[in-house]
């Protein structure tokens, strides 16, 4: 069967019995130069005083003050929050819901990265709701709608303008603040704000995405809407990302990432499964990038799930979405992925990013009780998750498949 044929084999089966929903922004700005119409857009929805998220690298680049001018030129005063530093913890939220709650916004903007575009979300919130940030942490606990939301990336990869989540760190252990209210009404997608991404942020920003596309696509929660957005991504980050990461000029990969990047948010609808759990275990020790983390767990992630005959189909039709002709089976794919991880540079092991050996098994532990994910093809065990741990230290991605595919357990 040619990998055409295989595409159109893209059958998969669904519990329609579920009822599924499927967010995303109410409008999405695209192409090079979009930032300049961000205000009159905006403008439709909020009129008076806005705050805008940023950080101070792109305060001094001169990017968030074209994101102003823009803003401005449409009639709306701007507020500038530009302490963003590294990802969001409880401080740091708390500092910005202050601020948020200093006068009546007419709405937020987020401008940089995904710290920067959770940041605004949590503004947004904590605008309209009086709430400890602590609070809003879980699924749909707002109780007030949040001001009108205009997110523009300046990195692609997290998809936060596509979604309702926002990551926050508290008491050094990541927590999730997902409420469908906070999908931005405006998203604004410039290839053009890329440009200056250095290679190491390229490259965890994208494999997040590719992290996204991935796990999403054999979630139990996947439907034909989550699906077709999972491939696209994988097929667009497949060529683009490398380009992208060798060469930060070439425009034409630059776009296609972000594009992928925000097809990949909006195929979060679906849910990430175990690998964001890994991630977050990792990231709770590790001082390493989000998108690193993903990627350093997303191979042992998915091969976690070959046992489950449905998932082991979807990772092969996924396969045939990479462009690459010699990658047509799921395990194809893990060895696709751990060769891409190679080149970008992403740590091969627990062990190299300074985690102990003895810490692992508190690590499966921590996963099981933390971050459960119900919607993962393969219920999570602690005894299965012990056991991939403990070749996630060693980096052994071939051994732990061995391990799987011998696995007589049910």
């Amino acid at each position: 069967m040619g990998r055409a044929d295989e595409r159109s084999e893209r059958v998969t089966t669904y519990d329609h019995a579920r009822t599924s929903s499927f967010l995303g922004p109410q409008e999405v700005l695209g192409g090079d130069g979009a930032l300049k119409e961000a205000g009159p857009r905006f403008a439709r929805l909020a009129r008076g005083e806005v705050l805008l998220v940023t950080d101070e690298y792109l305060l001094q680049i001169g990017v968030a003050e074209q994101a102003i001018g823009s803003l401005e030129k449409s009639g709306l005063k701007v507020e500038i929050f530009g302490d963003v530093l590294g990802e969001p913890d409880l401080e740091m939220g708390e500092r910005v819901a202050a601020v948020a709650r200093s006068r009546t916004w007419a709405g937020v903007v987020g401008l940089g990265g995904g710290s920067s575009l959770d940041l605004a979300k949590i503004a947004a919130a904590a605008a309209t709701n009086e709430l400890a940030i602590t609070d809003f942490v879980g699924v749909d606990r707002l109780a007030r709608d949040p001001r009108p939301l205009l997110l523009i990336p300046t990195t692609a990869g997290t998809g936060s303008e596509a979604t309702s989540i926002a990551m926050i760190s508290v008491d050094g252990r990541k927590q999730i603040i997902n409420d469908r209210r906070l999908v931005p009404r405006v998203a604004v997608l410039d290839a053009t704000l890329t440009i200056s991404l250095p290679p190491p942020i390229t490259a965890a920003t994208g494999l997040d995405a590719l992290s996204h596309a991935a796990e999403t696509f054999i979630s139990t929660m996947a439907n034909p809407l989550t699906e077709a957005m999972s491939c696209q991504a994988i097929q667009m980050l497949s060529t683009a990302l490398r380009r992208a990461f060798h060469d930060g000029s070439d425009l034409e990969a630059r776009r296609a990432t972000l594009y992928a990047a925000h097809i990949a948010g909006r195929s979060l609808n679906a849910s990430t499964i175990l690998g964001h759990s890994i991630a977050y275990t990792i990231a709770n020790r590790a001082h390493v990038a989000h998108g690193i983390t993903c990627a350093m767990a997303l191979p042992f992630c998915l091969a976690y799930s070959l046992p489950n005959g449905e998932a082991s189909r979807r990772l092969s039709i996924l396969a045939g979405e990479v462009a690459d002709e010699d990658v047509r089976t799921g395990l194809d794919l893990l060895r696709w992925l751990e060769e891409l991880k190679e080149e970008l540079g992403v740590p091969d092991s627990l062990g190299s990013v300074g985690i102990e050996q003895d810490e692992t098994l508190a690590m499966a532990q921590e996963c099981v009780q933390l971050y459960p994910r119900p919607n993962n093809p393969v219920p999570l065990q602690l005894e299965r998750l012990g056991e991939l741990y403990a070749d996630l230290w060693r980096g052994d991605v071939n051994g732990y498949v061995q391990h799987v595919l011998n696995d007589d357990r049910s």
